[in-house]
């Protein structure tokens, strides 16, 4: 295992499980938040080619763990260079709920640029809420023959992962 793309809907605890694994398997970790928010939660390229060039950079590297969704910033590349991919499959009320518990979190979080807090608000709740669940089951599962790819429903089931996977 050099190449892990772990995705899922904000909020499923893709960050927490990237640093963990990157920990354990001694692998650079990219957290694509970081890369695409700036301070006040503005974004840092002007257009979508232009973070798309940037997750390509890591994406074309030997060993990574990318986290993050930004569909329509090249995850078919990301899914197709992993060697495994990471789906973190939880319900939308779950993810709401962290997201929602997060915000009361002072420190600076470990995925976001500096300056960055944690915040809620009505796009972040329809992103969640309207996530296209399906739509990455399918990209997914697409990968199923030819990579090691592993569907994650529930906080047992990361840790569980994480006990048993061992970067070969």
């Amino acid at each position: 295992m050099k190449r892990i793309a772990i995705t899922g809907i904000s909020g499923s605890g893709k960050s927490t499980l990237a640093n963990k694994l990157g920990k354990k398997l001694d692998l650079p970790v990219f957290h694509l938040d970081k890369y695409f928010w700036g301070i006040g939660w503005k974004k840092r390229y002007a257009t979508k080619e232009e973070f798309t060039s940037v997750v390509d950079g890591f994406a074309k590297q030997d060993k990574w763990i990318i986290d993050g969704n930004y569909r329509s910033s090249n995850i078919d590349l990301r899914l197709e260079r992993a060697d495994t991919i990471i789906f973190l499959d939880f319900p939308k009320w779950r993810c709401l709920w962290r997201v929602f518990t997060r915000i009361f979190n002072r420190k600076q979080p470990f995925d976001k640029t500096e300056g960055v807090r944690n915040k809620i608000d009505w796009f972040l709740i329809k992103w969640i809420w309207n996530y296209k669940i399906a739509e990455m089951r399918a990209r997914v599962a697409k990968h199923k023959d030819n990579k090691r790819v592993f569907v994650v429903r529930n906080n047992r089931e990361i840790r569980k992962l994480l006990l048993n996977l061992d970067g070969k």
